[in-house]
């Protein structure tokens, strides 16, 4: 996600070809992937939760996107499901929506 957001084309590592990624109900196929990130910013995780279930886990993260420069800023919550694989654990499917104004 903090790679994500810088637009770091290595944060494409961690995604199995397969994944799928929506953010706000809708497909997302590049960056940035995550619903309220707009390109440069910072993003930082302000809590986060795992899973682990044998080949499999999921992982509940609140997020903070702020780009002083824009004067803007977006908080936002993602689900991500990782997969253990050959070659490592790769992210196979994200959602992320922006927080509710009631919810912040």
């Amino acid at each position: 996600m903090l790679l994500d957001a810088k637009g770091d084309r290595a944060a494409d590592t961690l995604y199995a070809p397969e994944a799928l990624i929506v953010a706000n109900a809708r497909m997302r196929l590049g960056t940035p992937r995550f619903a309220g990130v707009g390109l440069g910013g910072r993003a930082t995780v302000a809590a986060a939760a795992v899973t682990l279930e044998g080949r499999f886990a999921w992982v509940l993260v609140d997020y903070r996107w702020v780009n002083a420069e824009r004067n803007q800023a977006e908080a936002g919550r993602a689900t991500f499901v990782c997969e253990q694989k050959v070659k490592g654990w790769r992210i196979v499917h994200v959602h992320s929506s922006q927080l509710l104004p009631w919810d912040r």
